[in-house]
């Protein structure tokens, strides 16, 4: 029977990290890691997170299901946190899940969309995060892409996503990402943000935003505004939010899916919702969104967190200067400048194909296919090394000429 299964394809950054593992090299180095990682190449366990566990495992009194649609406390706190409303009032405009991660939040809506009598497309911004296109190919549901980033040129091609989006009908949905875009870092201004929801407005095409790096870009308030704005202005809208990252809670899978609609749809949706995780997931993890909800509740734990974010924060900022500074130290030159204006843990370097094979063969350094960096992952002694690597690879080009 299983010699007729598909040959089914890997996901780039597992391939990554299978290619570093079987590098016999002493010198070597992982860019294609994507998680927070500290100076000593660890993912600390936060201490306001030590803390809260420790609160939930003396204070937790039964491990019995919950809804299928979770927690609704700790829906009600990250919607508020998040979105600034009260997402789980009744009568209200909100369905709230609680889901394992954001992939799990996705997969849901991917679902719904598919299951509609009329599917709509959802738009992609390419090149975009990596498992959008297998979590809705999976789903069975319409896609399409619009430009939105040049990464030999390293910026974003905002006029010719709006071009790309003016193909939409009525009722297709945008599928965006919040702050820190992945994999290219680079994040829309907000005269550009202002202008995109102009045009989904116009067009009447419904907002999907994905939040993933909440508190990587300015800070975790200033994050969250992108899916406030849409929020507010919007009868219909989707967000995705994922607290691996933020809390540094990856194994314990802490999401949540907040769809807004109108009044009359929302007992639907929900049904619809909860069928969804019930033929899939069934029940959300509770561990690690039990943590976040004690932490979003107790001030003096939130601000340990909210600080201890902060350090994460700048952590990879000062990364991204520093590349910047010890370029121009070294060469006088600016070629990787771009990656001081970008923020979050991902960037992709202007590399060709073949150049980006020569950076693994000559110089050990491994990157996601397509040029993605975890600049996390880089320590103090790590920048020269690859601000080396790249001016070399890049000069066979130079080289070689037209």
């Amino acid at each position: 029977m299983f010699e007729t299964v598909a040959d089914y394809p890997v996901d780039p950054i597992m391939i990554g990290a299978d290619h570093f593992a079987q590098d016999q090299r002493q010198d070597k180095l992982n860019l294609t890691v994507g998680i927070y990682q500290d100076a000593q190449g660890q993912t600390p366990v936060l201490r306001a997170v030590k803390q809260a566990e420790a609160r939930l495992v003396e204070g937790q009194s039964s491990k019995s299901y919950l809804a299928l649609t979770g927690d609704a406390a700790y829906c009600a706190v990250l919607g508020q946190e998040i979105l600034g409303q009260d997402t789980v009032r009744d009568g209200g405009g909100w369905v709230a899940a609680q889901t394992s991660g954001g992939a799990v939040a996705l997969r849901v809506m991917a679902d719904l969309l598919a299951q509609m009598p009329a599917p709509p497309t959802v738009w992609l911004q390419q090149p975009t995060y990596g498992n959008y296109v297998p979590i809705l190919t999976a789903a069975g549901a319409r896609f399409a892409h619009v430009p939105y980033y040049d990464p030999i040129r390293s910026e974003i091609t905002f006029d010719a996503m709006l071009d790309g989006l003016r193909a939409a009908q009525r009722g297709d949905v945008f599928l965006m990402q919040g702050v820190c875009h992945n994999p290219t870092g680079a994040d829309m201004t907000p005269a550009q943000f202002a202008a995109l929801l102009d045009l989904l407005e116009a067009r009447g095409i419904v907002p999907w935003i994905d939040l993933a790096y909440l508190g990587f870009g300015v800070d975790f308030a200033e994050d969250c505004a992108m899916a406030r704005q849409i929020a507010a202005r919007f009868a219909e809208c989707i967000v995705c939010v994922t607290l691996s990252k933020s809390f540094g809670i990856y194994r314990d899978r802490a999401g949540a899916l907040f769809v807004k609609t109108r009044a009359a749809d929302r007992a639907r949706v929900h049904r619809a919702v909860s069928a969804i995780v019930r033929a899939g997931a069934s029940h959300a993890p509770d561990h690690g969104p039990s943590v976040v909800r004690i932490i979003l509740q107790d001030p003096a734990l939130k601000a340990l967190w909210l600080r201890e974010l902060e350090e994460m924060r700048r952590r990879v900022a000062g990364m991204r200067a520093r590349i910047v500074a010890t370029e121009q130290e070294m060469f006088g030159t600016q070629d990787l400048a771009f990656l001081g204006r970008q923020a979050g843990m991902f960037s992709l370097l202007p590399l060709s194909a073949h150049q980006e094979a020569e950076l693994t063969r000559r110089h050990g350094i491994h990157v996601v296919k397509g040029g993605r960096v975890n600049v996390a992952r880089l320590g103090e002694s790590d920048v020269a090394w690859l601000i080396r690597a790249v001016r070399d690879v890049r000069a066979d080009d130079v080289a070689a000429g037209p």
